[in-house]
Parts: C-alpha cells; structure tokens; sequence
C-alpha cells in the first residue's frame, strides 16, 4: 500500500496570522506531494483545524471549516485523495509522537529510499 497521511497545517501551509483561506502554501511541499502522487501515492491529508475553536464538535468543523481547506486545498492545487478533519489538538505546549512520522524538512528534500530508512 502506497499511502501518504500529510498534516495540513503548518506542513502544507506556511506559518502566519492571517485567516486560514489566506495561508500560504509551503510549495515545496506540494511539489513533494505531486512527485508522491506521480509515484503512485493515495494521499489523505488531515487537520486539527478549529477542533479547539468548536470543542471538538465534528459536525461543526465539517460544516464551517471542511468547505474552507477544500477551497483553499483546490486554490492552491494541492493533491489530495481524502481529508481527515478531528485529528485531536495536542495543545500549545504538546506535541505528536507516531513511529512513522518525519518532518515537513525531511519530506522535502529526503528521496522515498531515505525516508523509508528513518521509519
């Protein structure tokens, strides 16, 4: 199985204050995941995107933030075969730990052989 499970936000997007329909795309990124995608790739993205702002609330996030990252998603043509929204917010002091994970910086400029030797 072929499969990329990409963050969007602060992977995809760059970092800023500005709403979420106006964040810039990290190019590289998306450039990564054409290449990814061209290799034959399923890419499903996901996002804690407002899982704080709505209290966790799934059919809130879906009806309010989900139409926004697709416009922004397609806006900015990222490659995507399905959207994840709830991943759970690890709060400003936490972090995520999955034994398959590399960083936005090892995604973009390690080949697939390099990676699959970090995970």
């Amino acid at each position: 199985m072929k499969k990329l499970i990409v963050d969007i936000d602060l992977t995809i997007t760059l970092p800023g204050k500005e709403e979420y329909k106006n964040k810039l795309p990290n190019l590289q990124v998306v450039n990564k995941l054409n290449h990814y995608k061209e290799m034959g790739f399923e890419i499903i993205l996901f996002t804690s995107r407002n899982m704080r702002t709505y209290k966790n609330d799934l059919s809130k996030i879906n009806k309010f933030t989900l139409p926004i990252v697709i416009d922004w998603l397609d806006k900015n043509k990222v490659p995507y075969d399905g959207i994840l929204m709830g991943k759970p917010w690890c709060g400003t002091e936490g972090f995520y730990v999955d034994d398959k994970a590399i960083r936005p910086s090892e995604f973009i400029n390690l080949d697939y052989d390099a990676i699959k030797k970090i995970i």
